[in-house]
């Protein structure tokens, strides 16, 4: 008996003959899905470690379930995806940084839902009137912590960023990788909490407390010093990132 768990200590936790290129695509694309949350085929640097993760998707499986989380491939989309499925794994958002994000899903519904976009684009200046639009009863974001949430979401392959000398001409294109992230049924669900915010007292400042909206803890998301409050009584998970 001593004998065989002795044996089966020395066995690989991957057991399988793997190489050493394999190997080193799977600590590649478990580095990005854990930094960033997703591998994008779109992104030429990231083509052939998509294939290699596509050929290879029952390694990437086993590695994800260890770490309490799933991994989504969406073939059509080009997109392969982990979300945690443990509230272990996810982190609260700030209060503005759920806004922002809730925006986002928004717009991107409308254009994929109502125009049958499959690229989402917005210059920050059209982003910012909608975004008063949907929430006219609160203070607008400053330029530079608005600067500061578009990064973090670039970061999380929630949008990229063509940035501009003019802050407001940068232009955001919103990831498909937003829907999985952010996963409200139906706009009626985004409606609801939309309301949540729109019905609190104008002269509350959007970055004072953290919203209802969680984040995988795996993206290691920065904290914002001048967002740190209590957290909200009641969780809305965020699946992905």
């Amino acid at each position: 008996m001593e004998t065989h768990i002795q044996d089966q200590a020395t066995v690989p936790l991957l057991n399988t003959e793997m190489n050493a290129r394999d190997k080193g695509h799977l600590q590649e694309a478990a580095h990005r899905l854990l930094a960033h949350g997703s591998i994008l085929r779109e992104r030429s640097a990231e083509r052939n470690l998509y294939d290699w993760a596509i050929e290879h998707q029952g390694w990437l499986e086993e590695w994800a379930q260890l770490l309490g989380m799933k991994l989504l491939v969406q073939r059509d989309e080009r997109i392969i995806m982990v979300l945690p499925e443990y509230g272990a794994l996810t982190k609260k958002l700030k209060r503005d940084e759920t806004l922002v994000g809730l925006a986002l899903w928004f717009d991107f519904d409308i254009e994929v839902r109502e125009n049958a976009a499959h690229d989402v684009f917005f210059t920050v200046r059209m982003f910012n009137e909608q975004f008063r639009s949907k929430f006219p009863t609160l203070q607008p974001l400053s330029a530079s912590r608005m600067k500061e949430i578009f990064r973090t979401f670039s970061k999380l392959n929630i949008i990229e960023m063509e940035w501009a000398d003019d802050f407001s001409d940068s232009v955001i294109q919103i990831l498909p990788t937003l829907r999985f992230i952010i996963p409200f049924p139906e706009i009626e669900e985004w409606h609801r909490m939309a309301d949540r915010f729109n019905g609190e007292d104008e002269d509350v400042a959007i970055s004072e407390t953290e919203a209802p909206i969680q984040v995988d803890s795996t993206s290691d998301l920065p904290e914002s010093p001048a967002a740190d409050s209590d957290s909200a009584d009641d969780d809305l998970p965020l699946s992905g990132i």
